[in-house]
């Protein structure tokens, strides 16, 4: 780096002095050397001199690409605060909109008048990255004496024009420092950040989020005044939110949010545009998307306007531009139980160690949740939290999906290459569901990663260094799959550096009462029309059984018997369920004498029983024997049983 830049300093000064070109400077360089020259930029110089005539109208014409790009801004710069570094926002034309930086590092942007409403073309400043990136209509890295104004020599500047979903020009995101920390990798990511910049806008446009006009919106809308009052709401608000209009109008905005302050919101004319918040109703958290603006009328606070959707809406699409986001915490866990306690009390404590984790149990007893509110609770909640049912992927496809491929590296892959679910995680968690079913050449893999933080993509000769924290889930045990040789000691033993291991329904047999009076509250707040109690004897019925599908299969069965409950009142008899407890109960009792017929054969009978019940559909099986499809797959292959038979 020392050598490069005492060249391009030579090269500069040559430039400066004779007009020539050096013929090792790169070719974007030179020739926007030669363009500044034209210009009549002075290279003793360097610092912003025009600024924009009105500012305030030159953020309300960027309102759209400010609002989307400052979180993804944010979310860069917590990775790399304290390093140097400043993330820049600029419209088209060039002007400053948005700046984020290490305090010595705007110190040094103030120097240069790097600030916001200030012009930075190229024929203003010379060549710089955003310039030179806005003239070329590409991504653009300037390091030390490239720039052409001299002030500009101790940077390193590496930006990527923003574009519409119509490809207009709209914008340009830049990341700059002191030459001494410049990387190729900064220009990748700014490069990244302005693609999910494109692609969230676009997103945006699809569903109207900033649209505040009730004929055209298509997201629900509540209106408050200056005191915190209710003054109109729209149908799509009610629907989300599953209420009656003279309900709304007497809600307390700030207990339906009460995690936003409203007050200093409204004192300080504050925007939030797209934020993930919880609307809480009737004891119900209902997970949303929301933008609120307020409304200001000559100089005056008038209310605002709030506009939201349900996350589980618009979350595909959001994670497919910025990650993914575990929706749960440890306070969502209903449990009343002793075990349940201690085991949430571990789970806190280890989520806040970087340790991978290892989650064992049956089921259907909420693995999956535990992943998510150890991701939530830990330090890498604003980070991505991605879920991979190892179960589901292809045997064939398992290193591609999991660490990413190269172009060319298969007949079929993509051209431009694909990122893995590991690569997608970095600097958040990936959780391995059924992480048991990993061939053995991916598990090999699988530990490599996990011991240097490591990948190679397939087909790929690079290593990329990885932030990632691994939470694995097995409904098998693992030691028995060890001995059997399907998988692999020393990976066990890496990954379940941390153990959980979940506790089945049948031992928290005391939690049934409240886990049934919630799934019951949740279906009356889906059902307006029909209220349903809860008897006690339907509750001592249902603790009669053995739940070996455990809470997926008790929530299955509560929502059975609430939709088969004619009368509005659950009770023993009328519940199909209660007919066959009797046979599904545990045996306390038994007798010396008594066959004993193996699991494998009791298994093996249910599917064939199931397959045939079903008249050979698969899925509909899957749901009558309550396990995944995948599952059963494999099992039909581990029993040879013919389903055309």
């Amino acid at each position: 780096m020392e050598n490069y830049m005492s060249f391009m300093d030579s090269a500069w000064k040559n430039f400066i002095i004779t007009g020539k070109v050096d013929s090792k400077v790169r070719s974007e360089i030179a020739e926007s050397w030669i363009r500044c020259r034209k210009y009549g930029v002075d290279p003793n110089n360097g610092k912003g001199s025009v600024k924009h005539p009105d500012i305030d109208k030159l953020i309300r014409s960027n309102i759209e690409l400010i609002s989307v790009a400052r979180p993804i801004m944010e979310s860069i710069y917590s990775m790399v605060e304290g390093s140097g570094f400043a993330l820049f926002l600029s419209d088209k034309d060039g002007y400053l909109l948005e700046i984020i930086g290490d305090q010595d590092i705007m110190e040094s942007a103030n120097e240069l008048n790097f600030l916001k409403g200030e012009l930075w073309t190229e024929n203003v400043v010379g060549t710089n990255a955003i310039g030179t990136a806005l003239y070329l209509n590409k991504p653009m890295q300037t390091i030390g004496g490239e720039h052409y104004g001299k002030s500009q020599h101790s940077w390193t500047c590496s930006a990527s024009p923003i574009h519409d979903e119509d490809g207009n020009l709209i914008g340009c995101i830049n990341m700059s420092g002191n030459y001494y920390n410049a990387h190729s990798h900064t220009l990748g990511i700014v490069t990244a950040a302005a693609q999910s910049i494109q692609k969230q806008m676009a997103l945006i446009l699809s569903y109207k989020l900033l649209n505040v006009t009730f004929d055209s919106i298509s997201e629900g809308m509540i209106v408050i005044n200056e005191n915190m009052k209710v003054k109109k709401v729209n149908g799509k608000a009610l629907k989300i939110l599953n209420i009656s209009l003279d309900e709304a109008m007497k809600m307390n905005i700030n207990t339906l949010l009460n995690e936003i302050r409203f007050n200093e919101l409204l004192n300080e004319k504050k925007k939030l545009n797209n934020i993930e918040c919880d609307f809480y109703i009737r004891n119900n958290r209902i997970k949303c998307v929301a933008s609120m603006i307020p409304l200001n009328i000559i100089g005056k606070n008038t209310g605002m306007v709030i506009t939201f959707t349900e996350v589980k809406r618009v979350h595909k699409l959001v994670n497919k531009l910025v990650g993914y986001k575990a929706q749960y915490k440890f306070e969502d866990i209903i449990t009343e139980n002793i075990k349940m306690r201690q085991m949430i009390a571990f789970a806190e404590k280890i989520a806040r160690t970087d340790s991978n984790i290892l989650i064992e149990g049956e089921s259907g007893t909420g693995k999956e949740l535990i992943a998510q509110s150890i991701h939530n609770y830990s330090e890498r909640e604003r980070g991505p939290f991605v879920a991979v049912n190892c179960a589901s992927i292809p045997r064939e496809l398992v290193e591609s999906e999991l660490f990413g491929y190269e172009k060319g590296a298969f007949t079929g892959a993509s051209k431009e290459g694909h990122p893995g679910k590991f690569e997608l995680a970095d600097g958040g968690t990936i959780f391995l569901d059924e992480i048991g079913e990993l061939p053995l050449d991916a598990q090999s893999k699988l530990l490599r990663v996990l011991d240097d933080g490591k990948l190679i993509r397939v087909g790929g000769t690079y290593e990329k260094q990885l932030d990632v924290r691994v939470i694995g889930a097995t409904n098998r045990v693992l030691k028995n799959e060890i001995n059997k040789q399907n998988f692999r000691e020393d990976l066990y033993y890496r990954l379940s550096v941390m153990n959980i291991k979940t506790i089945p329904l049948r031992e928290r047999i005391d939690d049934i009462d409240v886990l049934v009076k919630y799934f019951v509250d949740k279906l009356n707040i889906k059902n307006r029309n029909k209220i349903i109690k809860i008897e006690n004897s339907y509750i001592d019925e249902l603790k009669k059984y053995n739940w070996p599908g455990n809470i997926r299969e008790l929530r299955n069965v509560v929502e059975r018997d609430y939709y088969l409950s004619d009368d509005e009142l659950i009770n023993v008899n009328n519940i199909s369920y209660a007919e066959i407890s009797e046979d599904l109960i545990e045996y306390k009792v038994i007798e010396k004498d008594i066959k004993i017929i193996p699991l494998d054969c009791l298994e093996k009978n249910a599917i064939k029983d199931a397959i045939k019940k079903c008249d050979g559909n698969l899925q509909r099986a899957s749901k009558l024997l309550n396990i995944g499809r995948a599952t059963l797959y494999r099992k039909i292959k581990k029993y040879n049983i013919s389903v055309s038979e």
